[in-house]
């Protein structure tokens, strides 16, 4: 048998912010990822000699705790990061393109003009729509946040007058395009939520994409940082069970061997979480409401072009095709590829279980109506699934998620499903680790 202080089990983004936070604190660390990559859901790896990534992400501009975690593993996040500070929005029925500048402060000139431009992409009357709608989204959620989880974002924009041609060109791609499900489905609380913070740090709005695989810049030097700090970081290392000692928890098992540890961090993603704590804690009240909280899916396809499919690395939408977001990437994260295309699919409960293939098929059908024709100079592809990692940001389900701190003793919960102001994002998966960190500390 074997002994530690803390176990922190996920080697995400959460678990790696979590395990930064201990050891700086002086406790003694051992974080547990069950694959042999580090990352999570902010992962990359070589499969079959094709460079793959866990999906499409954006470094936003007004994140803090990331930075700061990066900070603390000696890496700047400038170094790491090309700054876009732009978006696209491409529509199938042969509409001219729409690039939208995103950085008041680094790109003010084409941030402003995009906002007052664009008008054969929105009218003024339509821009005016949105203007109420965001407005009167952000009061609500200063005032009285939790009502806005009774309602959807598309909802909340017809109440406000937005048009129908606004929510598809606009509404259409902040949705689906960040988060896979449509404004009729997204709750209008975690849409606002996720818009609050860049309104306090307006000026910090920015958009980045990373230069090269995030297990490359970032998982894997956060935890080179840990190592350094006196933790210990094990890959391959899949947790199958808590060890109880009554209702404490006092370790874990990983494939059969005991790990005790005075304080277990699970720090998975929700549905992997679940299933490690329905066997023990399945009739508990407290942890009800969070065995409850649905899960959603993510599907990407990634391909490996001859050429490059677009003539600018930027994040792309591409409403009302199954190209909820994309971009090319052979001049940012995938540098020393001739052509490479990450898409994140709408639609994913259609397509989770649906042969590569047919989804590849699918993608390249769309893509061409979006005005890429990547047929011809496909020389790879890999689709990845992430069945249950994320919350469903559906109305109603705010509720059910739980806090780091447990009523159970030795037993706290990292992710960004947990409560914490940045919803499913890279921050809040950062934060949750921190305060999961602040809750060990406290429980001594």
């Amino acid at each position: 048998m074997e002994n530690a202080d803390v176990v922190v089990v996920g080697g995400g983004l959460a678990g790696l912010s979590c395990a930064m936070e201990l050891t700086l604190a002086g406790r003694g660390v051992v974080l547990l990822e069950e694959r042999e990559v580090l990352g999570g859901r902010t992962s990359s790896w070589e499969d079959g000699g094709m460079e793959v990534e866990s999906g499409l992400h954006r470094m936003i501009g007004y994140y803090k705790e990331l930075p700061r975690l990066l900070r603390l593993a000696g890496i700047d996040v400038n170094d790491i990061v090309h700054w876009e500070d732009e978006f696209e929005v491409r529509l199938p029925d042969g509409t001219p393109p729409a690039v939208m500048g995103a950085s008041p402060l680094f790109r003010p000139l084409k941030t402003v003009g995009s906002a007052i431009g664009n008008n054969d992409f929105l009218s003024p009357m339509d821009k005016a729509g949105l203007a109420r709608f965001f407005t009167a989204g952000l009061l609500q959620f200063a005032g009285d946040a939790e009502s806005l989880d009774l309602q959807t974002v598309g909802q909340h924009a017809r109440a406000n007058g937005v048009s129908e041609e606004a929510i598809g060109r606009m509404l259409v791609p902040l949705t689906t395009g960040l988060f896979f499900i449509s404004p009729d489905e997204y709750s209008a609380y975690a849409f606002f939520g996720l818009l609050a913070p860049g309104i306090r740090r307006f000026h910090r709005i920015r958009v980045g994409a990373f230069t090269g695989g995030m297990t490359d810049v970032m998982a894997d030097p956060i935890a080179g940082a840990v190592r350094a700090k006196g933790g210990s970081v094990e890959t391959g290392a899949p947790v199958d069970g808590l060890l109880m000692d009554g209702y404490r928890v006092n370790g874990v098992t990983i494939a059969g061997r005991e790990l005790r540890a005075r304080h277990v961090v699970l720090a998975t993603g929700l549905g992997p979480a679940q299933d490690l704590l329905k066997g023990p804690f399945g009739e508990d009240a407290w942890f009800g409401p969070m065995l409850r909280l649905p899960t959603m899916p993510a599907v990407t396809a990634q391909f490996e072009l001859d050429s490059p499919a677009l003539p600018v690395d930027r994040t792309t939408f591409g409403p009302g095709t199954v190209l909820a977001s994309f971009s090319e990437q052979s001049r940012t994260t995938f540098s020393n590829r001739p052509g490479r295309l990450s898409v994140i699919l709408a639609r994913q409960d259609e397509f989770i279980n649906v042969k590569a293939s047919r989804i590849v098929e699918k993608v390249v059908e769309d893509a061409a109506k979006l005005g890429m024709d990547i047929r011809p100079h496909i020389t790879d592809y890999r689709v990845t699934r992430l069945p249950r990692d994320f919350y469903s940001l559906r109305p109603g389900n705010n509720r059910m998620r739980p806090r780091q701190a447990t009523p159970i003793p030795g037993l706290t919960l990292a992710g960004d499903y947990t409560r914490q102001p940045m919803l499913a994002t890279m921050e809040g998966a950062v934060i949750s680790g921190r305060l999961a960190a602040e809750a060990v500390l406290k429980a001594g």
